[in-house]
C-alpha cells in the first residue's frame, strides 16, 4: 500500500479515489442505461431484463464503495499497529518482564472515558495524563480491555 504523504490523515490516495469514482460512474451508467431500457416498454414481462441490469449496476456501486472503505479500514489497522509498535518501544528496557503477568485486585488501573483499553498508570500510553484511577473489575464493566503494552 502506499504511504499518504507527510501530514496526510486520509487512510485512501488518490489512486483509490479515482477507482471508487470510476466503479461508482461505470454502476450508475449501467442503472441509468437499464432505467432507460425499461421506459421503453410497457409490459412487466419485457422490463424484468432491465431491472435485472438496473440491480447489477448498483451491485456494482456498492461493490467498489464496500471495497473502497475494507482498503481504508486495513490502512488504518496497519497505521494502529505501527502506532503500538513504536509505544512499545517507548517502554523502558526490562520494564514488560519486571511486571508479573497478574495483577493484584486492590491495584488501580487508569482510563479515560470512552478509550477501549485500561492501562497500568505508568505506562506509556497513559503517562502524565489525568485519567481516572479504577479498579480491574470497573474498568471491565465499561467493556474496556487491558492495554497490548503494559498488560495489566
Amino acid at each position: 500500500m502506499n504511504q499518504p504523504p507527510a501530514g496526510r490523515r486520509a487512510p485512501w490516495d488518490t489512486g483509490d479515489l479515482v477507482r471508487l469514482i470510476a466503479v461508482v460512474a461505470v454502476g450508475g451508467v449501467v442503472c441509468t442505461v437499464a432505467w432507460t431500457g425499461a421506459s421503453g416498454h410497457a409490459e412487466l414481462r419485457d422490463q424484468t431484463g432491465w431491472v435485472a441490469v438496473g440491480v447489477a449496476g448498483f451491485l456494482v456501486a456498492v461493490a467498489g464503495q464496500g471495497l473502497w472503505l475494507l482498503r481504508g479500514r486495513r490502512a488504518l489497522s496497519a497505521h494502529a499497529a505501527a502506532v503500538m509498535v513504536e509505544a512499545a518501544a517507548l517502554t523502558p528496557a526490562g520494564a514488560g518482564s519486571a511486571r508479573p503477568m497478574a495483577v493484584a485486585p486492590a491495584q488501580r488501573l487508569v482510563a479515560a472515558d470512552g478509550l477501549r483499553h485500561f492501562h497500568h498508570p505508568d505506562c506509556p500510553i497513559a503517562a502524565g495524563r489525568s485519567w481516572s484511577a479504577l479498579p480491574r473489575r470497573a474498568h471491565e464493566a465499561a467493556g474496556r480491555t487491558a492495554c497490548g503494552i503494559c498488560q495489566p
